[in-house]
């Protein structure tokens, strides 16, 4: 029945899109949804959810639905870009600290085999510790771009500065110590003990003038599920490694009460320092890409080994929630525009489970590094 009236209501939006485009502009229209007065579709001139100048925003009770992980929340969040931070993923890193709080997490390679986090908050004011932080690398600015977030880093490789200084839509900041709201924590040994907080973030943005809502070329790039949608086909999946590495081996494990998959790494928990609470997410997506040795553009020899993460073209990959997995397609244009979409297998677009994400990068020759159980 919502279905339905949902279809009946976006053929109505239709009309009334173009009838402001031949005339004179109509105030917004608000129509109910079902029979309750809980939801409510809004056709606004100011709407930013796809970039689109005038496009359809579902409501519930003065929020809306966030385009990262598909909850409802404050519409001034909504429109609020998100803040990306650069975690150190190592051992001698854990306990991290704020991570539990981040809607999308990037899991990505670097150096001597190890992996990195980028994790993208949109509510991070309250947190008095996110960390540890570290160094970012040219392939994580660039999938922050897709998602207009802030960039803050502790550090840079040499690859990354010719994006950080000139990559279309980069907006981030390198913290470091004497920085307002950075830290060392006494108790950790350098470089693991490097941390920012909430509201150290929220002065350097304020203080570096970027605009602080999303642009009107906004798109989102992930697709919701109106409600937890169980995968019709699939494999079961009630545990997931992804090994990029002999020393990245980290695993999920699914719990069927909450429905929800618990993160594990180096032998046990990956726990969130501040709350001592594990990490869950909703939806998992590995891709599988080119990972090879970085080729610097002027020729010099590439003496500090970095490596080179592909973020665009297509390829394949998996998607799993609620203790299921299917394959996937992915697909991202050149443009610093263009955001990564995801594909069923037979090229619908995916549609994902609202939550929290966790998106392993892996290489496209370590496809047996993936083991689903």
């Amino acid at each position: 029945m919502f279905k339905k009236k949902l279809l009946i209501l976006g053929l109505s939006c239709l009309m009334t899109i173009g009838a402001v485009g031949c005339g004179k502009k109509e105030e917004p229209t608000t129509a109910a949804v079902e029979d309750s007065k809980d939801y409510s579709i809004n056709v606004s001139d100011n709407s930013m959810l796809d970039g689109n100048p005038a496009d359809v925003e579902i409501s519930k009770d003065g929020k809306v639905r966030s385009d990262l992980t598909g909850e409802w929340i404050d519409k001034d969040l909504a429109r609020r870009k998100p803040v990306a931070c650069t975690i150190e993923n190592t051992n001698d890193a854990f306990p991290q600290s704020g991570v539990e709080h981040a809607d999308v997490y990037y899991e990505m390679m670097e150096e001597g085999g190890i992996d990195r986090l980028v994790c993208i908050f949109t509510d991070y004011d309250n947190l008095k510790k996110i960390g540890p932080m570290r160094s970012v690398r040219y392939y994580m600015v660039r999938k922050m771009v897709e998602h207009q977030a802030f960039l803050v880093h502790w550090g840079k490789a040499d690859n990354a500065i010719p994006d950080l200084e000139g990559y279309p839509g980069v907006e981030h900041y390198e913290i470091g110590d004497g920085v307002e709201g950075c830290f060392r924590d006494p108790d950790r040994e350098g470089p693991h003990d490097a941390y920012i907080t909430g509201e150290g973030i929220n002065k350097i943005r304020s203080e570096m003038g970027y605009q602080l809502e999303k642009n009107e070329n906004y798109k989102k790039m992930f697709h919701f599920n109106n409600e937890d949608t169980d995968l019709a086909d699939g494999k079961a999946a009630n545990k997931i490694t992804t090994n990029m590495s002999d020393y990245s081996d980290g695993w999920f494990e699914y719990d069927s009460a909450s429905k929800l998959y618990k993160r594990f790494m180096f032998g046990g928990p990956q726990i969130d320092a501040e709350s001592g609470n594990q990490l869950t997410v909703k939806n998992i997506i590995v891709i599988f890409t080119y990972h090879g040795l970085y080729v610097c553009p002027d020729g010099e020899e590439n003496v500090s080994g970095w490596i080179d993460v592909n973020t665009v073209g297509s390829g394949d990959g998996f998607y799993a929630t609620n203790g299921k997995i299917i394959p996937i397609t992915w697909k991202k244009g050149d443009d610093p525009k263009d955001v990564t979409q995801y594909y069923t297998a037979d090229g619908k677009e995916l549609l994902i489970n609202p939550g929290k994400t966790w998106i392993t990068y892996m290489q496209d020759d370590n496809k047996a590094g993936l083991k689903v159980e």
